[in-house]
């Protein structure tokens, strides 16, 4: 037994009597965070600023709060080098500074920490090993550690279903290794029991489920039976919606009774398109029919995610049913994945059936009325190589930018698509210089969607554009010409673009510190402060997390304050997974001319209705954010949560893609 082993089995002591902590005499122990305390404005300021030094010197502060205060900045800053001081923060004697400081220390993904932090862990501490600096502890080794310190962590099963606590760590932990690409049998294994035992807490169930929806390549073979029992009895949306994605990526026939069923004894929308993705993945006769049935589903969600399954899984025998779909009274979200379904599974030769087809589908196009439907025309379009004419024309002439770059989009679609080369031969170069020749122009258009789109793009592996591209003049002139912070998303992907055809390594540089928190208008903000937002769909009442995220939530309540998402469109839905708005162009790519810094306390995206800020990566936020549809874990950490939904659910699990925003009331 390796000595990693040893630190964690100590958990056997688990309810043993031990000694006491040191007597800390008269020191404050109360941890109390007011943003109206000028040396928390202060120690927040130092956060936004990235003033390490300023930071470390809070470090010795006697007034715990602001020692915490300090530590728990790093878990928004991420930088290996404050590692060395929050090592010594894991023995501060209060115990939610240390448990701050084992969190931010996992926040950096350091992969020199990890012993250190196994280390650390107390086997004697208080009266209980079941504490929060523990579960921190082992959360912060899913974040840094490799596959022996998983092997170990995982193969701890001492712990009680009392061990609240440490059944959270150990679970987050394995979580997070499996995010970073790191699992094994033992991994997988304590998931399923912590899935099957009854009495373990429901969060603990919920984060076992994801694993399982989220880890690549892991033996369910050995689960098989369990899995498919704990889906079936198990009622907490969550949990199934995660083990459905599951069955669906193992692609074992021995799940489809059980999510077959569920397609039809399921309630929850949300779990039905989780179970109809899935069942994409199987021999198209076992699902063709459920999907067919569901794309006239009265849930919108249901429907589009049905002809999306036809659209990636189609077959060409079912292609003439596919074409009925273009004649009937359904919503644009699914009939523009049907037209799509129909080229992407005709027959290549049928060169006349699809050019008449997609006549008719840039007839769609022409008429539609939403600028999101003509955008996914131009998608369905895509699915045809031979459409790459009509996508470089529609590209020429489109004036609106978001069909503009659904055009790019749909070009790499094309290059992307198998039968590319097939459907060219021999002059399969002379095209693919053509869409180059559409992609430069883009990275020289000084839009910045269009730049972003391109990007990615050329930096496509599979594409292999590094003997096309040597002269990377116009890149580097149009990146030169790119305004920061305004415009890092697109910043971003083109200096990754040329790093990637230079043969280099790249790294974003985290925006300057250029937009510092109005603190007088945060003082307007309680602890019962409501943002009202209403919708085309419905209102949506949303409390906002002031003490966890000021400098998100005063931008947030600016910006209300100035109108400025009045009339704004939910630009982007994923059916059980968000709803997004906030970008002045509707596009994605829009913002203003200022950043603020990402904000990444201890806090979880465990449940649906949080609101989260978008990003293109680590302190590039500005005016955009999302509502959660359910539990997205995989998003902890990384985005910053701002506030959750306490009324009006139902409403964002209506909203569609081009509803918008009427106004935002802020309620003090």
């Amino acid at each position: 037994m390796n000595y990693k082993l040893l630190i964690f089995i100590c958990v056997l002591l688990g309810t043993i009597m031990s000694s006491c902590v040191p007597d800390t005499g008269n020191q404050m122990t109360d941890i109390v965070i007011s943003m109206s305390d000028p040396e928390i404005q202060k120690i927040t300021d130092l956060k936004d600023k990235q003033d390490l030094k300023g930071l470390y010197d809070y470090f010795r502060n006697e007034n715990p709060s602001y020692r915490y205060q300090a530590v728990i900045a790093f878990a928004s800053i991420k930088k290996a080098e404050a590692n060395d001081s929050l090592v010594a923060m894991l023995q501060d004697p209060v115990m939610q500074v240390r448990s701050a400081a084992a969190f931010a220390i996992g926040q950096s993904g350091d992969s020199k920490i990890t012993d250190r932090l196994i280390l650390s862990f107390r086997g004697k501490d208080t009266l209980n090993v079941n504490n929060i600096f523990n579960a921190n502890v082992l959360e912060a080794v899913g974040k840094t550690g490799n596959i022996s310190d998983l092997k170990s962590l995982a193969t701890v099963r001492t712990y009680r279903s009392t061990d609240t606590l440490l059944l959270l760590g150990q679970a987050r932990a394995i979580f997070r290794m499996a995010l970073r690409n790191i699992t094994c049998d033992e991994g997988t294994s304590r998931m399923v029991d912590l899935l099957y035992t009854v009495s373990v807490p429901k969060e603990v169930k919920v984060l076992a489920a994801q694993y399982f929806g989220r880890a690549k390549d892991i033996n369910l073979s050995l689960s098989k039976v369990r899995l498919t029992d704990i889906f079936t009895r198990e009622r907490n949306p969550d949990i199934r919606m995660a083990l459905a994605t599951a069955f669906g990526k193992s692609k074992d026939i021995d799940f489809l009774p059980a999510l077959k069923t569920a397609m039809i004894a399921e309630t929850d929308y949300r779990v039905k398109c989780n179970v109809m993705r899935a069942l994409g993945n199987f021999p198209y006769l076992e699902f063709r029919d459920i999907a067919f049935k569901n794309l006239k589903n009265d849930n919108l969600h249901i429907a589009s995610t049905a002809a999306g399954v036809f659209m990636s899984n189609g077959f060409i025998e079912d292609v003439p049913e596919y074409m009925k779909y273009d004649t009937v009274t359904i919503p644009w979200q699914v009939r523009a994945k049907m037209n799509g379904a129909v080229l992407a599974h005709t027959a290549l030769y049928f060169t006349k059936s699809k050019t008449v087809f997609s006549e008719r589908i840039k007839k769609n196009l022409k008429d539609a009325e939403s600028l999101y439907a003509k955008a996914a025309y131009v998608d369905a379009l895509s699915k045809d190589p031979y459409n790459y004419m009509i996508l470089t024309q529609i590209y020429a002439e489109e004036k609106n930018q978001l069909i503009k770059i659904s055009a790019i989009e749909g070009i790499g679609n094309i290059l992307k698509n198998p039968l590319f080369f097939r459907a060219f031969g021999n002059g399969f170069g002379r095209i693919k210089a053509e869409m180059l020749n559409t992609l430069a122009n883009a990275i020289t258009s000084g839009d910045v969607g269009q730049i972003a789109a391109a990007s990615v793009i050329l930096k496509e592996p599979s594409l292999q554009w590094k003997e096309w591209l040597k002269d990377l003049t116009f890149m580097k002139e149009a990146l030169a010409k790119l305004k920061l912070p305004k415009e890092v998303e697109a910043y971003n992907e083109l200096q990754s673009c040329i790093s990637f055809l230079e043969g280099k390594e790249y790294k974003a540089d985290r925006p300057a510190y250029n937009h510092p928190i109005d603190w007088a208008l945060l003082q307007t903000v309680s602890d019962s402060s409501i943002a009202a937002i209403k919708t085309t769909q419905g209102l949506i009442r949303v409390k906002l997390y002031k003490k966890n995220a000021p400098g998100s939530v005063a931008n947030f309540v600016h910006l209300i304050n100035e109108k400025f998402y009045n009339g704004k469109a939910f630009h982007r839905v994923v059916p059980n997974f968000v709803i997004q708005t906030g970008c002045p162009r509707g596009d994605g790519y829009g913002s203003l001319d200022y950043s603020i810094r990402s904000e990444l306390p201890q806090i979880y995206y465990n449940g649906e209705g949080y609101i989260g800020m978008a990003s293109a990566g680590i302190d590039t936020e500005g005016t955009q954010w999302f509502i959660t549809h359910s539990a997205t874990p995989h998003l902890d950490g990384n985005y910053t949560i701002f506030g959750k939904v306490v009324e009006g659910m139902d409403v964002v699990h209506k909203i569609q893609q081009g509803d918008k925003i009427n106004e935002i009331i802020f309620v003090k």
